[in-house]
């Protein structure tokens, strides 16, 4: 059995490069502001981001540098590589979303439905509580379904990060669905990668929670949009960050094995 070659000291690193560097304040900046942007107008501003994502998990991977900010420059190669990463998080997290997404529009339809029949059952000389059974039938399976994608939520979030280290250090967008390159990866370092996750979501949570006192000022409430997206910009580059060093230590142990 090998060991975890990630140290306390690697994964304070992965937290804490946003705001160590040369001009990172302007980085973090730029990378908010671009965020902002993506409130006003979809995905086109999510493309660098993701690209400038992709660029920090391959300097751990790749180059296997500590985590650092890259600057932002060759937008071309940032809208190209923000693309790829994108394009396959949104393939990864499609299957969950459809079951949840469709199931919660079943679940409303068939709401819907029983409140309709109710009203036609007390309205009818003949009435037959058959129309109501079905739609309470049918929302207890939509809500099953709406479990299910988050069940296949759960399970996605903790495979994607290795699929998407695969596709970075293979430099290729279809290495993220090479099920048998980074399968060994995720087995070898499957607590590494768990524990990443939870890093990465309980860091956002806690930013998030800091915004929100900006809503128990009069002065300063006019600041949480902007506070918003730095704390997406900054969630998202920690949690790649993360997720790359988990990939990285997944394939020491891989090679070690």
């Amino acid at each position: 059995m090998t060991t975890s070659t990630v140290s306390f000291e690697e994964v304070k690193k992965a937290v804490f490069f946003p705001f160590r560097g040369e001009k990172w304040g302007s980085k973090v900046l730029i990378g908010s502001a671009l965020t902002f942007g993506s409130f006003i107008i979809p995905i086109i501003p999510l493309l660098p981001i993701f690209g400038y994502f992709g660029q920090i998990m391959k300097g751990i991977i790749v180059k296997e540098e500590d985590p650092a900010m890259p600057a932002w420059n060759d937008w071309g190669a940032l809208f190209l590589d923000g693309l790829k990463l994108f394009g396959a998080v949104i393939i990864y997290l499609l299957p969950a979303l459809i079951l949840v997404i469709g199931g919660y529009a079943l679940f409303m339809i068939l709401d819907f439905s029983m409140v309709f029949s109710a009203t036609a059952l007390s309205n009818s000389y003949n009435p037959s509580a058959a129309p109501m059974i079905a739609s309470i039938v049918g929302m207890v399976m939509s809500m099953a379904v709406m479990m299910l994608g988050i069940v296949v939520a759960v399970v996605t979030v903790i495979i994607l990060p290795p699929a998407l280290g695969n596709m970075i250090a293979k430099g290729k967008f279809e290495a993220a669905f090479h099920f048998r390159e980074w399968w060994p990866v995720l087995k070898a370092n499957l607590t590494g990668f768990i524990l990443a996750v939870i890093l990465a979501m309980g860091l956002f949570y806690l930013l998030y929670m800091l915004a929100i006192v900006l809503y128990a000022t009069i002065v300063l409430c006019f600041l949480l949009p902007f506070a918003i997206a730095a704390i997406f910009f900054i969630s998202g580059a920690t949690g790649f960050s993360v997720y790359a060093v988990a990939y990285r230590d997944g394939m020491r142990k891989v090679a070690v094995s």
